[in-house]
């Protein structure tokens, strides 16, 4: 009893980045997910992928990551290829594709080849990283 008391109580380990160009959607979607993960390590935003590699050092549980990221620095990579980046440095980094994305082929080829979630944005999105996410955190993947 007392150790299920214990494990409520213990803050998590976890760490998300939020990998998204748009800083209200950014902004938002952290809001939701430090509400529904109070006791989330921490969840940290990036406006380029750029910035979000320089930090994989501190090993992120899940990186959720939008496709275009160049709207607003267009110099910056897309999102495929930070994500290509990641797992060349961290092969086994749960990521989240989080994107308006329309051509099903860039989603299979990002779910496929990278090993990634996709996850059209609509007004279920973050409902739908929301379990994803208890999902990983509960050692179990999407693909189950």
């Amino acid at each position: 009893m007392f150790l299920k008391y214990f494990r409520k109580i213990r803050p998590l380990k976890e760490i998300i980045f939020i990998v998204e160009d748009n800083d209200v959607y950014a902004k938002s979607l952290r809001t939701f997910l430090q509400i529904r993960f109070p006791k989330m390590k921490e969840i940290k935003v990036f406006r380029i992928g750029e910035m979000c590699l320089m930090e994989l050092h501190r090993n992120p549980t899940i990186v959720i990551m939008d496709y275009y990221l160049n709207s607003q620095y267009e110099e910056a990579d897309n999102g495929l290829e930070i994500i290509k980046r990641i797992k060349k440095i961290k092969p086994k980094t749960n990521i989240i594709v989080l994107s308006a994305q329309e051509k099903f082929n860039v989603a299979l080829e990002v779910i496929k080849e990278q090993d990634c979630i996709y996850v059209k944005k609509d007004q279920d999105s973050f409902c739908k990283v929301e379990q994803l996410i208890k999902d990983i955190i509960n050692g179990q993947t999407a693909f189950d």
